[in-house]
């Protein structure tokens, strides 16, 4: 069941913050933001033979959402023929098309043809670094730059400002200092990607990823090769599956798996690190698609009661969710009911201990978005010691960074810490500071 194998593997990912995994714990989670309804829609079909149907046809949709989402269902299903149920991998366009017709730039490949035709169509030279991620994963250290750039193509004089977004995967070498932040050169060759950020700022990651957030790239000479390669455009669509609902009791769990999927993947936002409660979660839900199964499989009479039961057990068994519970139900409803009284505990305390080793950070320099001038800030993300056992997580936000400088030791082991609460971090070692 690929439910079960999703909060399984979740658990797996959490359970040490030296070796946690955000980006794949969210991308599992995403998962179940679109599919937990039709899971319990499906489970609870009459015939067999019409419940079979539909639940190739949802395996078949999921699969739909992405080249990645496909391949991991299949390494899931070892042991299973799911590979022939599912429809052929097909690329999504690279570029599409707005209601207006203008062609919206996509993420492509950077290769050395991309960084030629990006030089040509943006200042470099002039760019000044707009936000710089670092991140480390269970494969590696990746991360992305934004750069904002002056553009070398004719624009309307109202035009907004140009981002360009390298994505780097595989990162090997990470120096930057948020004072020698102006100016960039991209360089791809047979040994990876190189970005260069100042006098001496360097990233180079075995492969990057490039793409534009500028409201007039189809005027560029990229947007304008990507329409004549293709001049219709294209738009990629998962066709929508009509699925009958779930009601009563088994819609009302559905809504307790979906808020509980929710919870995990709010560490998409680097500063809820740490206060997600991965280990309750993942605990009260292991084996939630048995028993999702299980209780659609019980007599008519009976099934309602069955699917209330197994809610108030989840419920029940992850207190965390309190808030979620007596937002997404009525008042008198038995869910609320279920949630267990009193306040959920405490979230960890954010005392730092003399030592960490640094996961995350996200520096996004001064700015005006919005015509609204936004300060500087950095959020990071540490593992710290928590007794003789695994580390756990915590997240850190500096608003109005006045400096930050990191190094790719930083992102290699633990740290002596120096730390003053909401004004500096630093590793006594001299790889990463903020302020």
């Amino acid at each position: 069941m690929l439910l079960d194998r999703s909060v399984a593997r979740i658990a797996e990912l959490s359970a040490d913050g030296r070796r946690f995994d955000r980006r794949a714990v969210v991308g599992l989670a995403d998962i179940w933001d679109n599919s937990t309804f039709p899971l319990f829609d499906t489970a609870l079909l009459r015939p067999s033979w019409l419940r079979e149907r539909r639940a190739a046809a949802a395996l078949r949709w999921m699969a739909d959402g992405s080249p990645a989402r496909r391949a991991w269902m299949i390494e899931q299903a070892a042991g299973h023929r799911l590979e022939s149920l599912l429809p052929e991998q097909r690329d999504q366009p690279a570029h599409v098309r707005d209601y207006k017709g203008d062609l919206r730039p996509g993420v492509v490949p950077l290769t050395a043809a991309a960084a030629a035709g990006t030089a040509r169509d943006y200042d470099l030279t002039g760019a000044r670094v707009r936000t710089v991620h670092l991140e480390r994963g269970e494969h590696g250290i990746h991360g992305y730059l934004w750069l904002e750039a002056p553009r070398r193509y004719p624009a309307p004089d109202n035009a907004g400002e140009a981002i360009v977004e390298v994505m780097l995967e595989d990162v090997r070498e990470a120096r930057f200092d948020t004072g020698d932040g102006s100016g960039a050169a991209l360089t791809v060759d047979g040994d990876g990607v190189e970005v260069r950020v100042g006098a001496r700022g360097r990233f180079g990651a075995a492969s990057a990823r490039v793409g534009f957030d500028d409201d007039t790239w189809h005027l560029s000479g990229a947007g304008r090769d990507a329409a004549a390669a293709d001049p219709r455009g294209r738009a990629f669509r998962r066709e929508p599956i009509g699925w009958p609902p779930a009601r009563g009791a088994a819609r009302d769990a559905a809504l307790v798996v979906h808020e509980a999927m929710l919870e995990l993947r709010s560490v998409r936002y680097a500063s809820h690190v740490g206060s997600v409660r991965f280990g309750q979660l993942c605990a009260a839900f292991a084996g939630a698609g048995t028993g999702v199964l299980a209780a659609a499989g019980r007599p008519r009479r009976v099934r309602d009661r069955a699917f209330r039961e197994l809610a108030e057990r989840w419920i029940a068994a992850s207190p965390c969710l309190a808030d979620r519970i007596t937002d997404r139900f009525p008042d008198g409803h038995w869910a609320r009911a279920a949630v267990p009284a009193g306040d959920p505990p405490p979230a960890p305390a954010a005392a730092i201990p003399g030592r960490a080793e640094l996961t995350l950070v996200h520096h996004v320099a001064a700015h005006v978005r919005f015509d609204t001038q936004r300060d500087a800030s950095t959020i990071v993300n540490l593992a710290v010691p928590d007794g003789d056992g695994p580390w756990s997580s915590r997240a850190l936000e500096f608003e109005r960074t006045t400096a930050m400088s990191i190094g790719t030791p930083a992102l290699t082991g633990p740290h002596p810490v120096a730390h003053t609460a909401g004004r500096s971090l630093s590793f006594t070692d001299g790889s990463f500071s903020v302020a």
